[in-house]
């Protein structure tokens, strides 16, 4: 079987390691079908069975998958979120459903910690469940970051030297307003633990307010650089706009991949966050601004990735110090070495086969048969019913809104600029050829 669907959800979080799958799996002549969630899920049905690569094994992907499955094709997964999370037993209880779970045929862990995480709860499933990385880490090993060199000498010239601070506040910022926050969680099973959903939000209200303080400290006290305030994607972007207004050197943005504004960056800022690794690998000086503490709430990865402020002086002190160095390298050789060490137990793939690679071997190895195609056809009344209703019913406009900020669109010129530099910083890829298959869709595969 050498056909693989990737579907996209949030485009700047994933579309480069994604095509940089796309662009490996070419070689070993393998057709890959690139493009968003939705825009995929909608043309499924004509293009054909394949390994469908999901994000997730979390409880709304059951009805997906038992789809997908009934296409004729095989399920595998990873999990976007599964790098940094608060415990094993919210990540069971937010990130992995059994009867999904149970649907996929490989699931490939960030590193060795999350496979232990989901092999705690199913033992049986050993055979499936291969820690290999993920591509979103391969774009940050020293011989593929500089796919991006141009956009970040962009960055630089466009807003001169910055400060880079991450936010990461979603269950009280959200994207959809403070009321739909509270209900974030009400498909999962962690819904239910009332009293931890209660201290987790109350514990990013402390971490955004203070975080907004700093955000307006730090512009006033570092008057050389702009200062980059960056919420996370499920972030509400409206508080942090307005808290810049007037302010000529605050910029807030979600545009572009997160590894662009890290590598243009003096330091990087972050509470809580993937950011912190992936600023920690690309060797970019990282702060965790431990403005509120918490041994439920706060996760250690980023932590052990990061220097730390518990207060606005000791921030300031250390953002003194990185861009006073001018960014690059910070700490000691020893401690960094000790932190990497942290870090692969966590983050496997971080030297030898790439993740990428090792996530085809293990596709190749298993040698998918084809599975039968099991859907019911829909008789012509039904069809026709359901195309009616796509006309009558009035999208909530919200909801068009967030789906666009999410996904903006994705067209071959595009995917064909980013192939383009990874093949520039590889000597790979010449070959590959990239195809539109319709809105928001494009086939990457051999020429």
């Amino acid at each position: 079987m050498k056909r693989i669907f990737l579907p996209i959800e949030i485009k700047v979080r994933e579309f480069h390691g994604k095509l940089l799958l796309a662009l490996y799996a070419a070689e070993r002549g393998f057709e890959t079908i690139l493009g968003g969630q939705i825009d995929l899920l909608e043309r499924l049905h004509r293009l054909g069975r394949g390994i469908y690569l999901d994000k997730s094994t979390a409880i709304t992907k059951r009805e997906w998958f038992r789809l997908y499955r009934a296409l004729g094709n095989h399920v595998a997964a990873w999990d976007e979120e599964g790098l940094v999370y608060l415990s094993d037993e919210v990540y069971h209880d937010t990130r992995m459903d059994p009867e999904a779970f149970e649907m996929v045929d490989l699931f490939f862990a960030w590193g060795p910690r999350q496979a232990r995480t989901v092999l705690a709860r199913y033992p049986g499933a050993a055979d499936r469940v291969v820690a290999v990385g993920n591509p979103r880490a391969d774009i940050l090993r020293p011989e593929l970051r500089g796919y991006c060199d141009e956009r970040v000498a962009e960055l630089r010239r466009k807003h001169g030297r910055t400060i880079l601070i991450n936010t990461n506040f979603a269950l009280f910022n959200y994207i959809r307003g403070r009321e739909r926050a509270h209900r974030i969680f009400a498909p999962y099973p962690l819904q239910r633990r009332e009293e931890l959903l209660k201290g987790w939000r109350e514990f990013q209200r402390h971490g955004y307010e203070a975080f907004r303080e700093a955000a307006v400290a730090v512009h006033d006290r570092f008057p050389e650089h702009t200062v980059v305030v960056r919420p996370a994607p499920a972030e509400n972007i409206v508080p942090w706009q307005q808290l810049f207004e007037g302010k000529p050197r605050g910029l807030v943005s979600k545009e572009g991949n997160v590894v662009e504004w890290i590598r243009a960056a003096d330091a990087v800022v972050q509470f809580n966050c993937t950011t912190g690794v992936e600023a920690f690998l690309l060797d970019v000086p990282v702060i965790a601004y431990r403005c509120v503490r918490s041994e439920v709430y706060e996760t250690p990865l980023p932590i052990s990735c990061s220097s730390e402020a518990a207060t606005l002086d000791e921030l300031v002190a250390e953002l003194g110090l990185a861009v006073a160095a001018g960014g690059g390298v910070s700490g000691p050789a020893a401690r960094r070495q000790k932190d990497r060490a942290v870090v692969a137990e966590h983050l496997s793939a971080l030297g030898g086969p790439t993740s990428c690679e090792r996530i085809l071997d293990e596709v190749e190895r298993r040698h998918f048969p084809e599975r039968p195609y099991t859907l019911p056809s829909v008789p012509l009344v039904k069809r026709v019913w359901r195309a009616w209703l796509k006309v009558v019913r009035r999208p909530d406009p919200m909801d068009i809104r967030v789906r666009n900020a999410m996904f903006p669109g994705l067209t071959v010129g595009e995917a064909r600029s980013v192939a383009d530099n990874f093949s520039r910083q590889t000597g790979r890829f010449g070959t590959v050829r990239i195809t539109a298959v319709g809105k928001n869709i494009v086939r990457v595969g051999p020429s």
